[in-house]
């Protein structure tokens, strides 16, 4: 009877496994009552494309790629999408470039300089692997603002080493450009210094510098919390500067206007130079993976606006043309099944 009941035991052992292996393989259970009938699950992570996408710290596109981020993590299409924050355009080049990333929202121009090897990228050589995929914003603006008590109200003011605070790199050859083109000598008249977006607006209040520049749509973010301790005022770009820059580093510039009233002390239009952006990958990545992060953000743009304003002048039907590179396949593919391309 003991052998009989040992014997017995390891039997029902096994069928208890077998039971749960089975129930393991079952199909999954039906969605409860009420759920909507088109709502998918979100993608697998194991089974989805990582892709991650590079911005620079504190500035609009800093917003917008994080908020693809966090509509990715929701999302029913297989990629998912991890930030990395970078100094400026500059480095978001380079460093997809070097593989460390796989997607940069970055100025139009800064990506044709890196195709072609030219200015800052020059040691580098051109990079014939860079590939568009959509447009993005079109309306980013070139922005210097001074506090509204400084003598400084035109370019033809700065003078004795006036202190500018920019990016470093690309912003500084922008700025560069710009002053020369209204006759000024550097480290004579004026002085750049290399500095954050962040710091950027602590320096304006307290004086430490003169002028700042920065990239963003308008009203920015840090011009409102400038305004909101020291009024400010924005210095315009004439046009002949404007074809200045387009001739030597950015045929893609275009002037525009910030609007009186912008800032409270904007009291009439101030023209500025605008740049186009565009989302770029390496030729390397997959199709698949290209398709769907172009469906996952052209295709969310209400929850991208909800994010960021700015999300609004992301237009699909104005996709960037005669680009030096060509689109990625897989991002041409969706652009052209939905009509966005001629």
């Amino acid at each position: 009877m003991r052998k009989f009941t040992k014997t017995a035991s390891v039997a029902f052992m096994i069928l208890g496994v077998l039971a749960i292996l089975i129930s393991g393989c079952a199909a999954p259970a039906s969605p409860p009552a009420g759920s909507p009938p088109d709502q998918s699950p979100a993608a697998d992570p194991a089974q989805a494309a990582q892709l991650r996408i590079m911005s620079t710290s504190g500035t609009d596109k800093y917003f917008l790629t994080t908020g693809i981020c966090a509509i990715s993590d929701e999302s029913a299409l297989p990629v998912k999408v991890s930030h990395q924050t970078v100094s400026g355009d500059l480095e978001a080049a380079r460093r997809l470039r070097a593989g460390d990333a796989d997607i940069g929202m970055i100025n139009v121009y800064v990506a044709c300089m890196s195709q072609a090897g030219t200015y800052v990228f020059e040691e580098e050589g051109s990079w014939p692997d860079i590939r568009g995929m959509f447009a993005g914003p079109a309306n980013t603006m070139g922005q210097f603002i001074v506090r509204a008590d400084s003598d400084v109200k035109t370019f033809d003011d700065v003078k004795n080493k006036c202190k500018i605070a920019t990016l470093m790199g690309l912003s500084q050859l922008y700025t560069r450009t710009i002053l020369e083109s209204y006759g000024k000598v550097e480290n004579t008249d004026y002085v750049l210094i290399a500095s954050s977006y962040t710091d950027m607006v602590d320096q304006i209040k307290d004086k430490t510098v003169d002028m700042i520049q920065f990239w963003s749509s308008a009203p920015s973010t840090h011009g409102q919390n400038i305004e909101a301790d020291v009024p400010l005022r924005l210095l315009p770009v004439n046009d002949e500067t404007i074809e200045v820059i387009k001739e030597k580093i950015d045929p893609s510039v275009y002037a525009t206007i910030v609007a009186a009233g912008t800032y409270r002390g904007t009291t009439e239009d101030v023209a500025t130079p605008a740049t186009p952006t565009i989302f770029v990958c390496r030729s390397d990545l997959s199709d698949e993976a290209a398709y769907n992060f172009t469906k996952l953000t052209l295709e969310n743009l209400e929850a991208l606006i909800a994010i960021h304003p700015l999300a609004a002048e992301i237009r699909p039907e104005n996709q960037v043309r005669d680009l030096p590179f060509p689109l990625h396949p897989g991002a041409e593919r969706y652009l052209q099944e939905n009509g966005y391309l001629d």
